[in-house]
């Protein structure tokens, strides 16, 4: 446990958007260009959206997790669902910044930058200015490709703060242990050219190259057809997707948005229709969830192996 809580802190030190120093007023995070002082662990918090609750839940955060928000999906991995279903829900989407103090925080975490929209009322600073401390996950403010030591060093940070250091220690280890499994089946494995189908009819809502989902895809032995745009998810033309003439597709499953409609969607399309991975049938489905910051990484990397090469 020692060497594991070393290596998790040696990688906290040196990756991501976040980080921590001690101080005698307590600790001080630098987060997303803000920076938080924290005499104690938080003892309320609430979460905005449904990865970010999941890191919590899995770092063992129990009842000090007061409200969630925004769920992309109604089934929780089954290491937190239990607990998941105990947090209150403030709200289907994101909540008005009145019905965040009815819960009386002394913490919000954002998983998306939208979290902390000034304009709906939710910025940072007007919490803070409530005597609210903010935390955003370090994918959404990353201005550099987000990969797996990225999370990990936001999982370390979580847990420092919360005073949940064993919990960070385990679950890291045990997400680096499966992730390596699969890049072990794989090993000199050609990867499959993809395109990610997230949304979208006039143009192609798509996966960039910058996000974690990018990471899980290149560990998964694929290959992100648009992985050459800068950013966590993008609007590409559907002349480009043809052209890039991907071998398989991956369809992003969440609320509000079923997948069989963009698969019928994609094989009527005059442009892609055409397009290896549509014509020969080859699709996989995952979870919104899946491919941004949160616990269910070594779940993306499993499923992408198995649904594109068996493994």
């Amino acid at each position: 446990m020692r060497r594991t809580f070393a290596l998790v802190l040696a990688v906290f030190l040196l990756a991501g958007c976040a980080s921590t120093a001690p101080r005698q007023d307590g600790m001080r995070i630098d987060d997303c260009g803000r920076t938080e002082t924290f005499p104690q662990p938080p003892r309320r918090v609430v979460s905005l959206n449904q990865h970010a609750t999941e890191i919590l839940l899995a770092l063992g955060l129990g009842d000090r997790l007061v409200g969630t928000a925004y769920p992309d999906d109604h089934a929780p991995p089954p290491s937190v669902a239990a607990a998941y279903a105990e947090v209150p829900k403030l709200a289907d989407e994101y909540p008005s910044f009145e019905r965040i103090l009815e819960a009386e925080p002394d913490l919000v975490v954002g998983g998306y930058a939208s979290a902390f929209d000034d304009s709906a009322g939710r910025g940072r600073k007007r919490l803070e200015d409530n005597g609210i401390r903010t935390l955003l996950l370090s994918e959404s403010c990353s201005r550099a490709p987000f990969g797996m030591d990225a999370l990990f060093a936001d999982v370390a940070m979580f847990g420092r703060v919360l005073g949940l250091e064993d919990g960070a220690a385990e679950l890291i280890a045990d997400m680096r242990r499966r992730v390596a499994a699969v890049e072990r089946r794989l090993a000199g494995v050609p990867p499959v050219d993809v395109f990610v189908y997230d949304s979208g009819e006039q143009t192609a809502f798509t996966l960039g190259g910058h996000g974690l989902g990018d990471d899980a895809l290149r560990r998964a032995g694929a290959r992100n057809v648009f992985a050459d745009v800068p950013k966590n998810f993008a609007d590409v033309s559907w002349e480009q997707v043809a052209a890039r003439a991907p071998q398989a597709v991956v369809l992003v499953d969440y609320l509000g948005a079923p997948v069989g409609a963009k698969r019928d969607y994609l094989r009527g399309h005059p442009l892609v229709s055409g397009a290896p991975g549509v014509r020969d049938g080859r699709f996989s489905t995952i979870p919104l969830v899946e491919l941004v910051e949160g616990i269910r990484f070594p779940d993306a990397v499993e499923r992408l192996a198995r649904d594109l090469h068996g493994a």
